[in-house]
């Protein structure tokens, strides 16, 4: 470990010593991966290894193939085979936004009954969805240095992607501003989200109305460091969400057909929302011509014309 120059005001930033830029993808990779079972590593490989097969130049290979003997020595490891393995920052990520696009879905969406009302099932659903946002963004924005935070990953590893190219230093200095540990965006002071967190989970007081604009507001901070970190280490996520159907799958016996249609819909526009949340730049919203976390595939054809 080494201490860098670059001071967050009343802490010098600690920044791992890795040996190469490639060593420092590595540990993002390994940090950030959610845990996947046989079923996942097997699957993946398959797509990948068909990736491979129909690459068309060499780089792309060797990416590709690059992909499949991560996931085969990670099979193969002693970690993976006893089960010694943490909770991935890309499945809290995930899973947030899961728990946020349903409530948002629900929020944008008038129904002829009103399920959090009628249901305990719901109201219990959304207590616990409450409970599951809040946790979460707990968990990312920890201080504890023996977390496996995305605070502490970002701090470990973006001066290193600002080096290699893969970030602005103006985008850095406004999130390492805003994750201050005393005076950024994430503190009992200036956080509403954390306040909130502390009066419903801490101290189990009354339940205060969510004012979800400001949930959403830390969130896009918090996507959008993360892909940065995803889009620089790795070749992000596939179709990482359910689908519409798996969101709200048994819900028609409650639902006419045209509310579970809008239910889909508004889902599917916070969606859309977080993915630009991921390719937006922090200090100034201006859209990064990057991939960000969440990559789509395109399929180049080309034709032979044979002359005879």
């Amino acid at each position: 470990m080494r201490n860098s120059t670059a001071s967050l005001g009343e802490y010098q930033r600690i920044v791992m010593n890795f040996n190469s830029v490639s060593d420092a993808k590595e540990y993002v990779v390994k940090v950030t991966n959610k845990a996947k079972t046989l079923d996942d590593i097997n699957s993946s490989i398959e797509y990948y290894q068909g990736m491979f097969d129909k690459a068309h130049d060499d780089d792309s290979r060797n990416l590709w193939k690059t992909e499949v003997e991560k996931l085969e020595l990670w099979k193969g490891s002693d970690d993976f085979q006893s089960g010694n393995f943490s909770l991935g920052i890309d499945e809290l990520v995930l899973e947030i936004i899961e728990w946020r696009a349903v409530i948002f879905a629900f929020q944008k969406t008038d129904t002829k009954r009103e399920p959090f009302r009628e249901s305990g099932f719901f109201a219990q659903w959304y207590l616990g969805a409450i409970y599951g946002v809040f946790t979460i963004i707990g968990k990312l924005i920890s201080k504890d240095a023996r977390d496996n935070s995305l605070r502490k990953l970002w701090s470990d590893v973006s001066p290193i992607m600002l080096d290699d190219g893969a970030c602005t230093q103006a985008e850095i200095d406004f999130i390492d501003q805003e994750m201050h540990l005393s005076n950024g965006r994430f503190t009992n002071a200036n956080s509403q989200v954390l306040r909130f967190r502390n009066k419903l989970i801490a101290h189990n007081e009354a339940n205060p109305v969510v004012n979800w604009d400001e949930v959403d507001n830390e969130m896009s901070l918090l996507i959008r460091m993360w892909s940065l970190l995803v889009a620089w280490s790795s070749f992000g996520l596939y179709q990482p969400f359910r689908t519409g159907e798996q969101a709200f799958l048994g819900l028609d016996s409650f639902f006419q057909d045209s509310e579970i249609y809008s239910l889909k819909h508004a889902r599917q526009t916070y969606l859309d929302k977080v993915n630009s949340w991921s390719k937006n730049y922090a200090h100034n919203g201006d859209e990064d011509t990057g991939r960000g976390a969440f990559p789509t595939l395109t399929v180049k054809t080309s034709f032979v014309q044979k002359f005879t």
